[in-house]
């Protein structure tokens, strides 16, 4: 295991509430998300070649994840997460033959910037006007294969909830950092990638549960998705499709499927791939320079 930044316990507030959230209702996650896997194995089984590197990114339990199926190709795999305990749950279920080719890699992809916000919200200090986000590859950064599993709308609302804040101030602090954030990790993602490779971010597009109502339900949504989303509530500024499209990367293939969360609360997602790179003048190719 390698831990990428030593961060007092006191001042991981991301991590310490996206840890309690991947702890929730453990007894009934794998088995009620299995079809979430499948769905997520119909985008992997034709990009996965034998041999390949693949990285998970905020998988955490990986509940959610076909890590066993990618472990029947791959030749490593690296699990990129802040949360420990999630990742040993995901080694847990792995058979003894296969844990020798998972690498655990406990690191914060926004390089400590959600908690420098959550500290100054906490502590009630003056708001930071720029963040210090990394921009440079995740892990060894040439992999066939990265998965962005739906940590985009968690980056900084984990916390948001851990520390109370709710309603106008939340959606507020969300509008102002989210996109600085996302941008950032989903360039992170892309730069992760050899090249020929391939990346696929699964992002929790719209919820229902108590306090968000939807104008229709999910089935309904899942009919034509690609029209009846943009119908639905929503936190754009979290979306990493979005953030794809504004870098100009070659986007090939959207996917879409209904995700039980918990037993009063699912979502909508929506799965998109990209292959490595950006298109010419994307804002991305100078900010990989930054390191």
């Amino acid at each position: 295991m390698t831990t990428d930044q030593a961060v007092h316990e006191d001042d991981a507030i991301a991590r310490s509430a996206n840890a309690t959230n991947n702890a929730m209702y453990q007894d009934q996650r794998f088995e009620r998300w299995a079809g979430v896997r499948d769905e997520l194995w119909t985008l992997v089984d034709p990009l996965l070649r034998d041999g390949a590197r693949v990285a998970l990114v905020g998988g955490g339990s990986c509940d959610d994840v076909p890590l066993a199926r990618i472990l029947q190709r791959a030749a490593h795999v690296d699990l990129i997460d802040f949360d420990t305990t999630s990742t040993r749950r995901a080694l847990g279920r792995v058979a003894d033959a296969d844990r020798g080719r998972i690498s655990v890699h406990e690191h914060d992809v926004t390089g400590g910037s959600a908690d420098q916000v959550l500290r100054a919200v906490r502590d009630e200090l003056p708001l930071p006007d720029a963040l210090p986000l990394p921009y440079h590859a995740l892990g060894s950064g040439d992999y066939d294969l990265v998965i962005g599993d739906m940590l985009y709308t968690q980056l900084l609302h984990a916390g948001l909830i851990a520390l109370e804040v709710f309603g106008d101030r939340q959606h507020e602090l969300m509008r102002r950092y989210d996109p600085p954030l996302v941008n950032a990790l989903v360039q992170r993602i892309q730069a992760s990638l050899a090249p020929g490779g391939h990346a696929i971010h699964v992002h929790d597009l719209a919820c229902w549960a108590t306090g968000h109502d939807q104008p229709m339900e999910l089935d309904e949504a899942l009919e034509d998705p690609f029209w009846t989303w943009t119908k639905l509530r929503r936190h754009d500024d979290c979306d990493p499709h979005l953030a794809l499209g504004r870098l100009g990367a070659d986007v090939i293939e959207s996917a879409w499927w209904g995700w039980p969360f918990e037993p009063n609360k699912q979502f909508l997602v929506r799965a998109t791939v990209a292959r490595a790179g950006v298109g010419t003048g994307s804002p991305i190719a100078g900010v990989f320079a930054r390191g």
